[in-house]
């Protein structure tokens, strides 16, 4: 005998929500596999994407009932027929009237009489299975005697489902989902959203770690502060608020589970306790690669970035002079000059030429023909005036004098500090004293101290030696010592 596994009924996945939500878009589906039975021109038709005139049916529908309308089956027939011309350039008129028909007919269930659509569902807790009944369309009397139609909840249905949401939209809005249903008392629809919670967190996760690969793969070329980086912050954001709102909701259920008596509410709790932990435990998980991946892949693309291809010389740096300042001086004193060359390559002997040398300054007397030079004087450079008036020198010489007898001995630097203290928004004060403590250290001005400075005579300061210059009251000579 083989073996054989069994699963019970209670192990079995509650899928009747998906099954009923193929069931609504099966009508859609149906038309397009339905459309070779019809009587048109099979290779034009065959550009005629069904799917997408039913769709665009239930938009127009939609477009209608918003301003509070309804639309006539003529006018979804001719609008139906030239998407169906837009499609497929050489259709013609009566065949795209005809697919027009056709998914005219498929959405009201013309083959059943019209009525409404009816199909067997499996749900583990039913043995003979769920029967759903639904209709897309739906006929209404207009006060005119004519007919218009308007969707029905199902059809509404269909089109809030197909839209597309990014997997961080779409884990908050199902959570919120949640949360209502929770709040309103629904636990079997607040399980079903528990369930695509669960979905989209696992699909949030798979989002983010194939941006990851393709940043990667490309590590080179993408950018973490322009690229990643503001789709992880966000993800961080948005994880944190899932986390807070999970709790919050976790803690609700707690709360709540003592006074539901109902065992099919108890077990919808259990479900949604089940699923919430489950969601996470995993955002938990995928809030720390969010926060490590900046740091991750910024060192990554730095290694990445100090790859070098392989040379044929060798690192100068960290192969030739970092082991030779390791090497004992006696070594380095008899091969230097054998180093040198290895590093620098074979020079050419220097050859002085002179007459060479002489020759290139020297002009072709021939080609530029026999002058006599002729000497002009031009007439004497006017001196530059100071930028200094009378009063500014008058009165820096005055300060200086003060300050060097009043203390008898005072260096350069602390004398134009005081400068700096007494007068700190007066540049022109400040350079011109500058300017007349450093000629006081030519011999040829006169005592700073004592006389008036030649700011006009230029001075020649090439004897004076240390780090700083020491000004006292002079007693018979110089006005300066060197330190």
């Amino acid at each position: 005998m083989s073996d054989q596994r069994f699963i019970s009924a209670d192990a079995a996945p509650r899928l009747t929500s998906h099954l009923r939500a193929l069931s609504l878009i099966a009508p859609l589906q149906r038309a397009e596999d339905n459309k070779g039975m019809l009587h048109v021109s099979a290779k034009t038709a065959e550009r005629v994407d069904m799917r997408y005139l039913a769709l665009a049916a239930i938009e127009l529908l939609i477009d209608r009932m918003g301003a509070g309308g309804t639309a006539g089956r003529a006018e979804l027939i001719e609008y139906l027929a030239d998407l169906a011309r837009l499609q497929s350039r050489n259709l013609s008129d009566p065949d795209a009237t005809a697919l027009a028909e056709h998914v005219f007919d498929g959405l009201t269930n013309a083959r059943d009489r019209r009525a409404r659509f009816k199909v067997r569902l499996f749900d583990p807790d039913q043995p003979e299975g769920v029967f759903f009944e639904f209709a897309l369309l739906r006929a209404e009397p207009l006060p005119d005697g004519t007919v218009g139609y308007r969707l029905t909840q199902e059809a509404i249905e269909i089109h809030l489902s197909l839209l597309a949401h990014d997997p961080l939209t779409a884990t908050q809005v199902s959570e919120i989902i949640v949360g209502e249903f929770l709040k309103r008392g629904l636990y079997d629809h607040a399980a079903s959203a528990a369930e695509r919670t669960r979905t989209n967190s696992i699909r949030l996760a798979e989002a983010i770690r194939l941006l990851m690969a393709e940043a990667r793969r490309a590590i080179l070329k993408v950018m973490w502060h322009e690229e990643l980086g503001p789709k992880m912050e966000e993800a961080r954001s948005l994880l944190d608020a899932s986390i807070m709102r999970e709790g919050a909701m976790l803690a609700q259920l707690s709360d709540t589970a003592a006074d539901v008596t109902d065992e099919t509410d108890r077990r919808h709790l259990s479900r949604i306790r089940t699923l919430l932990l489950d969601v996470q435990t995993r955002h938990r998980k995928l809030i720390v690669v969010v926060q490590k991946t900046a740091d991750e892949y910024l060192h990554l693309q730095a290694d990445t970035l100090k790859l070098r291809p392989l040379a044929r010389l060798p690192d100068l740096e960290n192969e030739i002079l970092d082991p030779l300042l390791r090497a004992p001086a006696n070594f380095l004193i008899e091969n230097a000059s054998g180093v040198f060359g290895a590093i620098s390559g074979t020079l050419p002997p220097l050859v002085l030429d002179i007459a060479a040398a002489v020759a290139a300054f020297e002009p072709d007397v021939e080609e530029a023909g026999v002058f006599d030079p002729i000497i002009e004087f031009d007439d004497p450079t006017v001196g530059l005036e100071l930028p200094f008036d009378e009063a500014t020198i008058t009165r820096a010489e005055q300060f200086a004098r003060a300050t060097i007898l009043a203390t008898g001995a005072i260096t350069l630097g602390e004398l134009l500090s005081r400068a700096a203290s007494d007068r700190p928004d007066d540049a022109a004060f400040q350079r011109c004293l500058f300017l007349i403590l450093e000629q006081a250290i030519d011999p040829r001005t006169t005592d700073v101290a004592g006389g008036a400075s030649i700011l006009s005579t230029r001075f020649d300061a090439g004897f004076v030696e240390g780090t700083d210059v020491r000004f006292s009251r002079a007693t018979g000579g110089g006005v300066h010592a060197s330190q």
